[in-house]
């Protein structure tokens, strides 16, 4: 478990050992999910562990030295709107030139990209056989999530692969209601728990559709219902960019999926890409008009 630089973050991390199995388990939601903690009431909390007072929450707090629930979100909050954007191998803060800024947000990415290049490939792997096997990929997610989804759709079209993207809700659910055979879903969302995503991911999963979710939760509602995981692992919290670094590597994780597709179907892919570039070809400016 990382050591986080926000002082209640490290009081979590030093109790640790002290702690129950279900208040571990507790703490270890709220040092992977902060950004979701401050915004949430104790309900929703417990709903994401296996309390099921709100007393065992109290208890954990006051374990922290908080008089209860809501002292703690108070100073976390604090804590986590204060002075640091980011918590990354280099934190972005007010005191920071334009100049600091750009080169910690370029490091800040690079990292991330390191972090995720040898991680997950077997799950990879698996949902390129899925994708390659499809008939009809449905791509759903929505918000930040959105910019990936279209990515995927452009990218996995150039393929000739049958693709359908739609940021409605309600006409995602309307192409769910009539699932075809061999039916795919490709959803991105990086918290795993948006409600609306998550009713259409469960009823797919009730209709036996095949689901692959990248997400930067793995252990999230949506996980828990998809076929194949693919996870972003991100250390910051990131209040001005909204987790620029996982979307960072989501992005080149499309990209490696494309390869990899484009590589493992060769015979398929490749005369299909070329005949998309030169479709491209045809709306470039031509010198001589010029």
């Amino acid at each position: 478990m990382d050591t986080i630089q926000y002082p209640t973050l490290i009081k979590i991390n030093e109790m640790y050992p002290q702690m129950t199995q279900s208040q571990q388990q507790l703490a270890t939601y709220i040092l992977e999910n902060p950004s979701i903690v401050v915004n949430t009431s104790i309900t929703d909390l417990m709903s994401h562990t296996n309390f099921r007072s709100e007393a065992s929450v109290v208890k954990f707090c006051r374990l922290l030295g908080f008089d209860g629930f809501k002292s703690f979100k108070i100073k976390l909050t604090q804590e986590y709107l204060n002075r640091t954007f980011y918590h990354s191998q280099n934190d972005i803060t007010l005191d920071d030139t334009p100049g600091d800024i750009k080169k910690k947000v370029f490091l800040g990415a690079i990292n991330s990209l390191n972090k995720n290049s040898d991680t997950i490939i077997d799950e990879c792997t698996e949902a390129q056989r899925l994708i390659i096997s499809a008939n009809r990929i449905i791509i759903i997610g929505h918000g930040a999530s959105a910019a990936i989804c279209q990515y995927a759709y452009f990218r996995f079209t150039e393929l000739g692969l049958n693709c359908v993207y739609n940021l409605d809700a309600h006409m995602t659910a309307a192409l769910l209601s009539h699932p075809k055979t061999n039916d795919l879903i490709l959803c991105v969302s990086q918290s795993g728990e948006t409600a609306d995503i998550y009713k259409q991911i469960e009823n797919a999963y009730r209709n036996r559709i095949t689901t692959i979710l990248i997400t930067g939760n793995p252990n999230s509602s949506i996980a828990k219902i998809s076929t194949v995981v693919l996870s972003t692992l991100s250390e910051e919290f990131n209040i001005l960019t909204d987790a620029l670094n996982s979307r960072i590597s989501q992005f080149c994780l499309i990209d490696a999926l494309f390869s990899m597709i484009s590589i493992k179907d060769a015979n398929r892919m490749i005369p299909r890409l070329q005949e998309t570039r030169n479709t491209f070809k045809k709306y470039k400016i031509e010198q001589n008009n010029l």
